[in-house]
């Protein structure tokens, strides 16, 4: 975003000692150009878009963390289903060929 700067005024002093008030001074009259609060307001919004935002995709994650726990719930019997049906008809060819059955 450019953010148009204004000249420096001519009088500006450069100290870095505070002055009588006990302020330091930063001359041209600390960088306010009228517009501060509004540039404030705005920064404030685009944070709670953000906070907003950030909240959303806790929620998402959450979800997204139960679904894929029940997949693997579902994997792992789907996957125990079949070792045992392999290993079955396994056993039952092999008894077959050796003339148990």
């Amino acid at each position: 975003m450019n953010v148009p700067r204004s000249a420096p005024a001519a009088n500006v002093s450069w100290t870095a000692w505070p002055s009588s008030s006990g302020r330091f001074d930063a001359g041209g009259g600390g960088g306010d150009d009228g517009r501060m609060e509004a540039r404030v307001a705005q920064l404030a919004a685009v944070t709670e878009y953000m906070a907003r935002d950030i909240a959303d995709l806790k929620v998402d994650v959450r979800k997204l963390r139960d679904d894929i726990g029940a997949i693997r719930t579902t994997d792992f019997r789907l996957l125990f289903g079949a070792i045992i049906t392999v290993a079955l008809g396994m056993s039952g060819l092999m008894a077959k060929g050796f003339h148990w059955l």
